[in-house]
């Protein structure tokens, strides 16, 4: 591949996806952008089936895509070596499952450019069996923001729930706990950026790494737009790591604990960068996760006793960061249902909470936000 500095990266991480890289790096070589302004950059994360192969191949017809051939370590270290081999201006971190619009990177680099933004946030599609299933703009008020103005009202939509957001949904308000999808996939970079604020993928999440990130990187930002197009098609699995990890609790619990330690070490950058305490921007996230992991941990799971899913759970529920942040919720009106998960938390009820749960499964009663 020419050396030579690019305007746009491409970097995609990959582990066994033989199926689907293919698909994803032909949407990419079909951009309507100019190839000798682009590189794309595929790292494979270790794969044991024929992912590599795929990949040499493409690597071996276009001169413009480089293999990165690595033992498997996670998406992160994969995104991190990714980042290190980039010299593109502007990044677009792709997944190598999904597939993009062909004018995604000319029209997106158009408006980073045309803005003098720091970033770009766009839409996206969900795709199974051969059809678009569900269609996502970005949920905000403007199309530009500057200043603090990023930290007060996008990178909030992103990282997740306040405690207000929590209450809007005991009181029926629709909509209140909407997040927007904090996926790389959907957001233009800009490398310099990433490298001057020496920002990294966290290697120790297995999932919310992506949350992380573009919190951080909003919080570097000065200006941000906001294109209300959909260029991205996010392709639905049942192999995919997020799948397989909705599905199995105690890894839930896990990573749920990984990513609070995480979200510290995001406070405390973003203080000493900004001098702003973010902590109320996703303390309702916290809180409402130890209700979720009550109901989730509490069913039925023949391969974990009732006993080790409880001690998890308390466990969990009496970290002291948890319970600080459970400790400043206050529990607003509205639906008696609604509160009273939350009313036995504040008491310190774990135990009671947690056989509730288990009751209401008896009876078929499913907790949903």
């Amino acid at each position: 591949m020419n050396n030579l500095a690019k305007r746009v990266s491409i970097i995609i991480p990959a582990y066994n996806i033989e199926d689907y890289i293919g698909n994803c790096l032909d949407s990419v070589i079909a951009q309507t952008m100019d190839k000798s302004d682009m590189e794309i950059i595929v790292v494979d994360d270790g794969s044991t089936d024929g992912t590599a192969a795929v990949i040499d191949e493409y690597a071996g017809k276009y001169e413009y895509i480089k293999a990165i051939h690595k033992k498997n370590e996670g998406v992160s270290a994969a995104r991190n070596d990714g980042i290190a081999a980039a010299s593109g201006d502007y990044i677009f971190f792709f997944d190598g499952d999904d597939f993009e619009e062909k004018e995604t990177c000319a029209e997106l680099t158009e408006i980073i450019e045309r803005e003098s933004a720091d970033a770009v946030i766009y839409g996206y599609h969900r795709y199974a069996d051969g059809a678009v299933y569900e269609t996502n703009l970005p949920r905000f008020d403007r199309t530009v923001y500057e200043g603090d103005s990023i930290i007060k009202d996008v990178m909030p939509a992103f990282i997740g729930l306040s405690n207000e957001d929590v209450n809007n949904w005991i009181a029926g308000k629709p909509d209140s706990l909407y997040v927007e999808n904090p996926a790389l996939w959907r957001i233009l970079c800009k490398r310099s950026i990433i490298t001057e604020n020496g920002l990294k993928f966290d290697t120790t999440l297995k999932v919310g790494e992506d949350t992380c990130f573009i919190s951080e990187y909003l919080s570097c930002c000065s200006k941000v737009y906001v294109q209300q197009k959909c260029y991205y098609y996010l392709v639905t699995r049942s192999s995919s790591a997020i799948f397989r990890y909705e599905r199995e609790p105690l890894s839930k619990l896990d990573g749920k604990k990984r990513l609070n330690d995480a979200r510290e070490r995001l406070v405390d950058r973003v203080k000493k960068r900004k001098g702003v305490d973010i902590t109320d921007t996703f303390a309702g996230t916290i809180v409402m996760s130890v209700i979720e992991m009550a109901f989730l941990l509490s069913r039925k799971n023949p391969r974990v006793s009732r006993k080790d899913r409880y001690a998890g759970y308390k466990g969990f529920a009496e970290d002291p960061r948890v319970k600080k942040l459970i400790g400043r919720f206050e529990v607003g009106s509205g639906s008696f249902v609604k509160r009273m998960p939350f009313i036995l938390l504040k008491k310190g009820c774990f135990g009671m909470l947690f056989t509730a749960a288990t009751i209401l499964h008896l009876i078929g009663y499913e907790f949903k936000r």
